[in-house]
């Protein structure tokens, strides 16, 4: 989607929050939470040892969350300690993303959150110790996804440059799920669940919170996929799945990446702007080009609002497009993101006609395109010896739900952008066709008991299922 930029959250008095316009919203008595992960790092080079990395997202109205109370237990202590946070989350949402962290005991096997002696106990994984590829690309979370083709372009340069793309998923079209097992399967990309959030047992003056966090929670998956690979991968990229990153001067990510940081040792994020580069979809993954797609000179003469790349040990969260937390982020001109934002269908038609790109030749941004050819080998390679061609059989054709998609957020965010509003997609209108199956993300949803001023809500067991429509 376009970029959103927004005021970032500032900490006001405790219990209450003012909208965009200004207006003081009602105080509540007690506040929500819904913790999407927790992590603990035996060691971590910026978080200290014995660290826990806390990833919540928070009803913000009736309480701050400056810190959080939490226990932590092994076989022969129980200690007591507070997590600091740090909010990634706009002015305009009432759900806030935040990442709490602190150090706790050594080999940790049980968490918990404390208040008013209340206590629940929250899940918790071991943060990665190693990667895939020295380069994770982070990719934000895929909902009513059917735009196959953009995963094998983008899966074959990330693997031929030394990415690895790690792929949030809420909903896909159930052949496009199939392609991505077959990719994942194959070491090209790691599939991870990426949750509605659900309250189990709520109470009356809950709201909804997926109608008051912004975008399905984006900046809680860009800090999730931080946490995870937070020890493990040298450098991460936090990408949308139709921003493609061609090195330049380089052989691979990692080389240009290391030389940005030589060249400013002190900066924590690099932000690279985005060039909108016209595409045409393929009706079978066999068609695809990827020198056809990727290697000419027809651009948007503008740049779009970039996407952030950093050395993981220099950061604790992330929001959609850069970090509030950031004190030193430099944006850099060596090179640019191609962004494949609205291809163009099969039969020639254009999804999004009302929203028309005036793409130029621009031969300065032509790049030796030999460079792409082992890219394209290894895809018919890929075709000739995996699932790949029965697969393809099943893969939509034409798009149904981006344009649907596309023309909501245009019409919400960008054409008449409401200033008090929270960016989402709850509101649109999803309609659905008897003949299109998703695979959709689940998990068993729990609650613990009422605290205050927080009562925290959690999932464990996710699981992929299938149903009808997205």
């Amino acid at each position: 989607v376009l970029p959103i930029v927004l005021k970032p959250r500032h900490r006001g008095r405790p219990g209450v929050l003012n909208d965009a316009s200004g207006r003081m919203i009602r105080k509540l008595s007690v506040s929500h939470a819904f913790v999407v992960s927790a992590y603990y790092y035996p060691k971590s080079s910026l978080l200290g040892n014995n660290a826990i990395a806390l990833n919540v997202v928070f009803d913000s109205v009736s309480h701050n969350l400056d810190h959080v109370i939490m226990i932590g237990t092994n076989d022969t202590e129980e200690t007591q300690f507070v997590a600091r946070t740090q909010v990634e989350s706009s002015e305009a949402c009432r759900y806030a993303t935040t990442v709490a962290t602190a150090n706790t005991v050594e080999n940790l096997t049980k968490l918990e959150i404390e208040s008013n002696d209340h206590k629940i106990e929250i899940p918790f994984k071991v943060a990665r110790t190693s990667a895939p590829a020295p380069v994770v690309i982070c990719v934000s979370p895929q909902f009513a996804a059917e735009q196959w083709q953009l995963l094998v372009v983008h899966a074959h340069v990330a693997r031929y440059f030394g990415g690895h793309i790690h792929l949030y998923v809420t909903s896909l079209v159930d052949s496009f799920y199939d392609l991505a097992v077959e990719y994942e399967k194959h070491g090209y990309i790691t599939l991870d669940f990426w949750m509605r959030l659900k309250f189990a047992n709520a109470s009356k003056d809950a709201v909804e919170p997926n109608l008051h966090a912004e975008l399905r929670n984006q900046a809680g998956a860009e800090s999730d996929c931080l946490l995870q690979y937070k020890e493990a991968a040298a450098f991460i990229m936090f990408f949308d799945l139709d921003d493609i990153l061609i090195p330049r001067g380089f052989n691979n990510y990692f080389d240009e990446i290391t030389s940005l940081y030589k060249r400013h040792p002190r900066t924590q994020t690099f932000q690279y702007t985005k060039r909108e580069l016209l595409t045409y979809n393929k009706p079978t993954v066999e068609d695809i080009n990827i020198k056809e797609t990727l290697g000419h000179v027809w651009f948007v003469n503008e740049e779009d609002y970039g996407k952030i790349i950093t050395d993981p040990s220099k950061l604790n969260s992330m929001w959609i497009h850069q970090s509030w937390n950031v004190k030193k982020n430099y944006i850099s001109r060596t090179n640019y993101i191609i962004h494949l934002q609205k291809p163009v269908d099969p039969d020639g038609h254009d999804p999004v006609s009302y929203r028309r790109s005036d793409f130029d030749e621009m031969i300065s941004m032509k790049f030796n395109t030999s460079i792409l050819d082992p890219i394209q080998e290894d895809l018919e390679r890929f075709i000739n010896s995996t699932k790949l061609p029965e697969i393809s059989k099943r893969l939509p054709k034409k798009t149904f739900y981006f344009p649907i998609i596309y023309r909501c957020y245009f019409e919400k965010f960008y054409r008449r952008p409401k200033k008090d509003s929270c960016p989402n997609g709850e509101g649109c209108q999803m309609p659905q066709r008897h003949d299109i199956n998703c695979v959709n993300a689940d998990a068993d949803f729990k609650s613990g008991p009422p605290m205050n001023p927080i009562t925290y809500h959690y999932h464990v067991n996710t699981r992929w299922t299938k149903q009808k429509g997205c």
